[in-house]
């Protein structure tokens, strides 16, 4: 059984988090790539609007301060295969179809370096962060960091210097260039690698690069990693492919995580047979349990792995998967540990009847285990950890802190913000941490945070960060208790299901968002969506495709949403309007007829909307 099919949000969360927390932040990776970007997938497949899918992971905090960047700073999608090369090779297929570009369309490959991605820009460089803003580490400039160029790159090492200095006493090179990075005092490997010259910033624009075509990249593939690969003087972790044509990049565009021009692709490697010692059920936010699969410890791509996540208990019921069953784990990309297989199953597994954390029975609900205890310790300390995850403008308060609180009884956010430093250390902190901790909640209240974080952070289910901002583009963060499911549905994005259950649970934390709107005093509003004079086709939803004669598509893109109109990317039941261009291919016109939507040329949409 291939046990991401039947992955949940819900469920993978703790199970990312945790995983991006241990990669970007300490020495000590957890998981393998590959499984973290596959599980990422199924996210994606099942629910696009997730907030682990609307932008870039975060990181922890250090260096000199915050850098807003100038532009975004994305990450990269992954492929495995060649099905996966196939399939991103026919979007740019169809993306050039779309504005009339030729075929094949060319691609740059160059090296994925294995390192910390950064920007150096005007003399600052800053670490990518969530994407928007990153931790200025300027200073390291002055320790001893070589510099190879400017704008997008990467803190790496070289191979040759790690193998040859470092590699008895680390696992990977990322961990000492990491180390260097985060550390406010330097350890004595970072510092003999800054004065070396061997922790080093690359652009990527210095990098080497190869060119094929989207009819050749899956043949080019086996020997572009070998000369890219082979060549390289620093670690790396697979290809980084892109399109060369400006005008195919405009038209693929991109999502608040990654480019769609772009692909990084990757390898597997080497997987292991272990034996089950057991399985932790964790609880999260909504009450799901996470089955944590204990296994013997194995190292496999240089890190040791005791734990694999189980998915779910469907997934363990139906896979066999207990103490003395044996499994096949697999390792790529030196990060996430993944279940391939069961090699030996168990006949029969046992579930728990009852919570690990309050002893409330369960309920089976789907292939979930639930505890519908709203009280329940867990669930209280995963929402209060959630909070200030997702929020992420307030340190200190990490795992530990939250199941202090929440054994203390303290679980709303109102609470917390109201806590004293005497009843923080009343509930365990010490002196100097509570009267840390009181400090660091007062110069929150005065941080800039965008408002679709802080109405992400509450943990509604479905209401993650890019649904958060669709929603704040229409109605301002105090107004949103008072959403009905037919206002939410009215929001391009939105069905009548998801609708309703956001509706149903905004009232259980309508009291913490208040709270949160008059407190904060730094939340910056998402831009509202343009009030459009009335038109033609105010209310009406369009899809643009083909090419144009009278500008480029976004040209018309920006004026149809300014007369009160929505653009779609494809044509679906709410389609009003398919303005066919150029070259547009007859797939898309007949299913445009089949929704009904009517189709206009470039000529005719232009005679509509000078009506």
């Amino acid at each position: 059984m291939n046990n991401l099919e039947a992955l949940s949000d819900d469920q993978l969360e703790a199970t990312l988090i945790a995983a991006n927390d241990a990669y970007r932040n300490t020495d000590t990776p957890i998981m393998t790539d590959e499984a973290y970007d596959q599980h990422i997938r199924e996210l994606k497949s099942r629910n696009p609007g997730h907030s682990l899918l609307a932008a870039v992971e975060p990181e922890a905090d250090f260096g000199a301060g915050k850098v807003r960047h100038s532009r975004p700073m994305l990450s990269t999608d992954k492929a495995y295969s060649d099905d996966d090369l196939l399939r991103w090779t026919r979007r740019i297929e169809a993306a050039a179809d779309d504005i009339g570009a030729s075929k094949p369309v060319t691609i740059i490959a160059t090296a994925k370096l294995d390192g910390i991605a950064g920007r150096l820009e005007n003399d600052v460089l800053a670490s990518r962060g969530d994407g928007a803003t990153g931790n200025d580490i300027s200073h390291m400039i002055g320790k001893g960091l070589v510099v190879a160029g400017l704008g997008d790159g990467e803190l790496v090492m070289p191979k040759a210097y790690f193998a040859e200095n470092l590699a008895d006493d680390f696992k990977h090179p990322r961990n000492v260039v990491a180390g260097a990075v985060s550390a406010d005092n330097l350890k004595p490997a970072a510092l003999k690698s800054l004065e070396d010259g061997a922790i080093r910033f690359v652009a990527y624009s210095t990098l080497p690069t190869w060119t094929t075509s989207t009819d050749k990249l899956v043949d080019d593939m086996e020997g572009i990693r070998a000369t890219i690969i082979g060549e390289s003087e620093y670690p790396t972790d697979g290809l980084v492919l892109a399109v060369q044509d400006d005008a195919i990049r405009d038209a693929m565009g991109a999502t608040g995580h990654h480019h769609n021009w772009m692909l990084a692709a990757k390898t597997v490697s080497e997987t292991a047979e272990v034996s089950v010692l057991g399985i932790q059920w964790q609880v999260g936010r909504t009450g799901r349990l996470t089955p944590v699969v204990n296994i013997e410890p194995v190292d496999l791509s240089g890190a040791v792995i005791s734990n694999v996540t189980g998915h779910h208990a469907g997934a363990i019921k139906a896979s066999g998967i207990g103490e003395g069953a044996v499994i096949e784990i697999t390792r790529s990309g030196e990060v996430i540990p993944f279940i391939v297989q069961t090699l030996k199953p168990l006949a029969d597994v046992e579930l728990p009847s009852n919570c690990p954390c309050c002893d409330n029975q369960l309920q089976m609900a789907g292939d979930f285990l639930v505890c519908d205890n709203e009280s329940c310790e867990d669930r209280l300390k995963a929402r209060l950890k959630h909070f200030f995850h997702i929020l992420g403008t307030i340190d200190l308060f990490g795992p530990s802190a939250c199941e202090k609180l929440v054994g203390a009884g303290i679980s709303s956010i109102r609470e917390v913000f109201k806590i004293t430093a005497e009843e923080f250390q009343a509930v365990g902190f010490g002196p100097g941490q509570a009267k840390n901790l009181v400090s660091e909640l007062s110069e929150a209240l005065s941080r800039p945070v965008d408002d679709y974080l802080v109405l992400a952070s509450l943990g509604v289910e479905h209401l993650g960060r890019g649904d958060s901002k669709k929603i704040l583009k229409h109605y301002p963060l105090a107004y949103v208790p008072h959403l009905t499911p037919e206002q939410i549905e009215e929001i391009p994005g939105f069905g009548r299901l998801t609708s309703t259950a956001i509706a149903q649970r905004l009232p259980e934390v309508s009291a913490d968002l208040i709270f949160l709107t008059q407190s904060l005093k730094g939340i910056i509003a998402t831009p509202a969506k343009s009030e459009a004079v009335e038109s033609a086709i105010t209310g009406k939803f369009i899809v643009f495709t083909g090419s144009m004669t009278q500008g480029s598509r976004s040209d018309m893109i920006k004026q149809a949403e300014s007369l009160g109109a929505t653009s779609q990317s494809s044509v679906n039941k709410k389609t009003s309007y398919l303005v066919a261009g150029e070259k547009t291919g007859a797939s898309k016109i007949e299913k445009a007829r089949k929704f009904g939507t009517v189709v206009l040329s470039e000529s005719e949409y232009l005679d509509l909307i000078a009506q």
